[in-house]
C-alpha cells in the first residue's frame, strides 16, 4: 500500500467513526460501489456490472474494519484494500447478504445501531439482511455516507489535485502536438496514453468534439478530421486511485473568428464571476445564482446546473444549482464549468477543479485564454 493510500486509510476510517461517535451508530456498512471504494479502497471489477456480486465495507465503531468481497477478485481487492481484514465469498456457493451479516455478528454488534444504504441495496436484500440480524436497528445511512464524502481528507485532497493536474497539462500537451489534419481518434488516443502514464486507472469517459460536434453534449471521438476554423471541445474524465478527474477545454483551429473569441471571452467572464463566488459559507444555490445573471447578462442560455463536487464519484454533492441549498466548507472539492452550445456551429466549455479553502478557492487546473491549434 502506498504512503498516500495509507493517509486516506487512516483519515476516513477516522471520520466515520467520528461520525458514529455523533450519530449513535455502532457500525456503518457501505455497499455502493461508490461508497465501497471511499471506505475500503477497493473497486471489485464486476460489482458494478454483475448486479448479484456484491461487496461491502465494514467498519465498527469499536474494532477492526472488514472487506467483503467476491472470492473470484480477491487477488485483484487484496492489493487494493486498505481496511484491516478481508473475507472473500464463494459464488453460487454463499449468499454476501449473509456473509455481510456473519461479519457484523463476529464484530460484536448484531444487537447493535447499523448504518446501511437502503437506497443500493434491494428491498429483498435488505430484508434479508434485518431478518438475519433480528436484534440489531438498521439505519438509513445513505445521506451520512453523501455527507462524509462532501468535505475531503488531506490525502483525498492531494490525491484528487494530483490527477486534475495531469488532465489539465494533458489538455494543453494536445493543443501542442495536433491542428488541422489530425482526427478526433488520434487525439482521443494521445490522451489515453498521457493519462496513463500520469498513473491514471484509465479513462472512464472522454469528450472529443470538433466543429459543428463541439456543440454537441459528451461527444465521443470519431473520426472526424480537423479543419482550420474548427472549435474543439475536450473533457478528460478518468480516475486514478479511485478519484476523479474533471477538466474540460476549448481550442479553436487556427485563429478564431471574432464571434469564436467573442463567446469564449464571455463565457471566461462567467467562470471567473463563478469562482469569485466560492468561499466557506456561502450556498450553492447563490453560486448558481450568480452564475444565471452572468448568464443573462452575457446573452447566452444557462443550464440547470454550474457545478458538482468531485471525488470517488464524476458528479457528486454539493451540487451548484437552483435547489440545493449546501452551505461550502473548507476542504469541499468542485468543479465549475460553464457550457454554452450554439447547435450546428460550435460549442464552448471551460471548466476546472477547485479546492476551497480558508478565504476563498485554490484551483486544481486553471483556464486561461482561448487555445490554439496549428492550422
Amino acid at each position: 500500500m502506498t504512503e498516500q493510500l495509507t493517509g486516506i486509510a487512516d483519515e476516513i476510517v477516522r471520520k466515520m467513526g467520528l461520525a458514529m461517535d455523533e450519530r449513535g451508530l455502532d457500525a456503518l456498512v457501505a455497499t455502493s460501489p461508490e461508497n465501497v471504494a471511499w471506505a475500503s479502497g477497493a473497486a471489485p471489477p464486476s460489482q458494478r456490472t454483475v448486479r448479484s456480486r456484491l461487496a461491502a465495507a465494514i467498519v465498527p465503531r469499536a474494532g477492526d474494519s472488514e472487506l467483503v468481497a467476491i472470492a473470484l477478485e480477491g487477488p485483484v481487492v487484496r492489493t487494493q484494500s486498505r481496511l484491516d481484514g478481508l473475507r472473500l465469498y464463494e459464488e453460487f456457493v454463499e449468499d454476501p447478504v449473509l456473509v455481510f451479516a456473519d461479519s457484523l455478528r463476529q464484530r460484536g454488534v448484531e444487537r447493535a445501531a447499523i448504518g446501511v444504504e437502503e437506497t443500493h441495496l434491494s428491498h429483498a436484500d435488505y430484508g434479508k439482511l434485518a431478518a438475519a440480524l433480528p436484534g440489531a436497528r438498521l439505519v438509513r445511512a445513505d445521506e451520512l455516507f453523501e455527507e462524509l464524502r462532501m468535505v475531503k481528507t488531506p490525502a483525498e485532497i492531494e490525491a484528487i489535485r494530483d490527477i486534475g493536474g495531469a488532465a489539465d497539462r494533458i489538455a494543453r500537451e494536445v493543443c501542442g502536438r495536433f491542428g488541422s489534419g489530425s482526427s478526433e481518434r488520434e487525439i482521443a488516443n494521445f490522451v489515453a496514453e498521457r493519462y496513463a502514464e500520469a498513473g491514471g486507472d484509465g479513462l472512464t469517459m472522454l469528450v472529443v468534439g470538433s466543429g459543428p460536434r463541439s456543440a454537441a453534449v459528451n461527444a465521443p471521438p470519431t473520426s472526424r478530421v480537423l479543419e482550420r476554423g474548427d472549435v474543439i471541445r475536450l473533457d478528460i474524465i478518468g480516475t486514478k486511485g479511485r478519484y476523479y478527474s474533471d477538466v474540460a477545454r476549448t481550442a479553436v483551429v487556427g485563429e478564431p473568428t471574432s464571434e469564436q473569441q467573442h463567446v469564449y471571452d464571455l463565457l471566461m467572464g462567467v467562470h471567473r464571476r463563478c469562482l469569485d463566488a466560492l468561499r466557506p459559507g456561502a450556498l450553492t444555490s447563490d453560486v448558481y445564482r450568480i452564475y444565471r445573471e452572468a448568464m443573462d447578462e452575457a446573452g447566452l442560455p444557462p443550464y440547470h446546473f454550474v457545478g458538482h463536487g468531485l471525488g470517488v464519484t464524476l458528479h457528486e454533492d454539493p451540487f451548484v444549482n437552483e435547489l440545493t441549498e449546501i452551505p461550502l466548507q473548507e476542504g469541499m472539492v468542485l468543479c465549475i464549468e460553464p457550457l454554452t452550445l450554439l447547435e450546428g456551429r460550435f460549442g464552448v466549455q471551460i471548466e476546472d477543479e477547485v479546492l476551497i479553502t480558508a478565504d476563498g478557492y485554490e484551483p486544481f487546473s486553471e483556464a486561461g485564454e482561448l487555445l490554439r491549434m496549428a492550422g
